[in-house]
C-alpha cells in the first residue's frame, strides 16, 4: 500500500512536471578539451547530458526493486 502509493506520487510528478521549463546543459555551449579533462570528468559530463533521462528512469526502477526486497524479505 504505501509502495504504490509512494509509485503513484512519483509517477504524478513526473508527469506534471514542466520539462521545457528547465533550464537542460548541451554540450555544444560547453567547451571541452580532451586533454584537460579526466575520465571521471568525462562520465560526469555524459551523464548531465546525454544520458541525464535514462539515468533517473533507472534510478527510480532499482529504488522500486530495493522497496520490493526488502517488502519481500520482511515477509
Amino acid at each position: 500500500l504505501v509502495c504504490t502509493s509512494i509509485l503513484v506520487s512519483l509517477i504524478t510528478t513526473i508527469l506534471d512536471t514542466s520539462w521545457y521549463g528547465i533550464i537542460w546543459t548541451t554540450r555544444s555551449n560547453q567547451i571541452i578539451e580532451q586533454d584537460l579533462i579526466s575520465n571521471s570528468q568525462q562520465i560526469g559530463i555524459h551523464l548531465a547530458t546525454d544520458f541525464f533521462l535514462p539515468f533517473e528512469f533507472i534510478s527510480i526502477i532499482l529504488l522500486v526493486a530495493l522497496i520490493g526486497a526488502i517488502a519481500v524479505a520482511r515477509q
